[in-house]
C-alpha cells in the first residue's frame, strides 16, 4: 500500500461546474490524486473526505480491486481515535442515505442496503466515493473533448457525437451548425445541443446522462 501522508491536506473549493450542478451527497472529495496507470479493478487514488463541509478523514486505494483504506488526518490515534470513529459512522449513514436515494430514482440496489446497510460495513462508503471520483473524471474528460472537438448531444439517441476534426473555434462552430441545420440529411440534427456553445455546467448536465 502507498504510504499515507501524515500531514493534513490543504482544503480546496469544489469545482464550480460541479457546484453548479448541486450536491449529489453531503459527502465531498477534495484534493483528489488519481493514478490512471495503476487503476485496474478499482480507482487508484488518495483524497480528503468532507461531510457537510467539514474535513473528516483520508481515503485511498491501490487500484487492485480491494476496499478503500480510511485513516484520520494524523496517525496519532490518542485524542483523534474517537473522532475518527464518529466520522466513519457519519460516513456510513450518509452512504446509506445516498444509496436509498438511488433506489428511489429507480436503481436496483435494495440488495446492497440489505447486505451492507447495517452501520458497520464500509462498502457503501466505497461505492459513494467511487461515484464522486467518476464525476470528477467525467468532467475532466468532457473538458478535454470540448477543447479539441466540435461536440453535440443528440437527444433522440441520448449520445454524445464528435463532428469532424476541426478545432471548435467560433467560426468553425457556426459553420458546422449552419451546415447541419440546412444541408444535413440527418433529420434530427436540428434538435442537437451544441455543447461547445453553451455554459460548461449546462453541457455537463447532458454529458453525465448520455449513454
Amino acid at each position: 500500500m502507498a504510504p499515507r501522508n501524515n500531514k493534513p491536506f490543504q482544503p480546496k473549493d469544489l469545482d464550480p461546474t460541479l457546484a453548479a450542478m448541486g450536491p449529489r451527497s453531503a459527502m465531498e472529495i477534495k484534493n483528489l490524486s488519481h493514478n490512471v496507470t495503476f487503476s485496474e479493478e478499482t480507482h487508484c487514488f488518495r483524497a480528503s473526505i468532507y461531510i457537510n463541509g467539514k474535513r473528516m478523514f483520508c481515503a485511498e486505494n491501490r487500484g487492485c480491486g480491494g476496499p478503500n483504506d480510511y485513516s484520520p488526518f494524523t496517525l496519532y490515534l490518542g485524542k483523534y481515535g474517537e473522532a475518527f470513529e464518529e466520522a466513519m459512522s457519519l460516513a456510513r449513514e450518509e452512504a446509506k442515505r445516498y444509496t436509498l436515494k438511488k433506489i428511489e430514482l429507480g436503481e436496483d440496489l435494495q440488495w446492497a442496503i440489505d447486505a451492507f446497510g447495517d452501520g458497520k460495513s464500509n462498502e457503501l462508503i466505497d461505492w459513494l466515493i467511487t461515484d464522486l471520483i467518476n464525476e470528477q473524471l467525467t468532467l475532466k474528460e468532457m473538458r478535454k473533448t470540448l477543447k479539441k472537438k466540435v461536440t453535440v448531444y443528440d437527444p433522440k439517441s441520448n449520445d454524445i457525437l464528435e463532428l469532424g476534426k476541426d478545432k471548435p473555434t467560433d467560426e468553425i462552430l457556426e459553420k458546422y451548425k449552419n451546415h447541419f441545420a440546412t444541408k444535413s440529411e440527418i433529420k434530427n440534427a436540428k434538435d442537437w445541443v451544441w455543447l461547445n456553445m453553451i455554459s460548461e455546467a449546462e453541457a455537463y448536465k447532458y454529458w453525465r446522462t448520455a449513454s
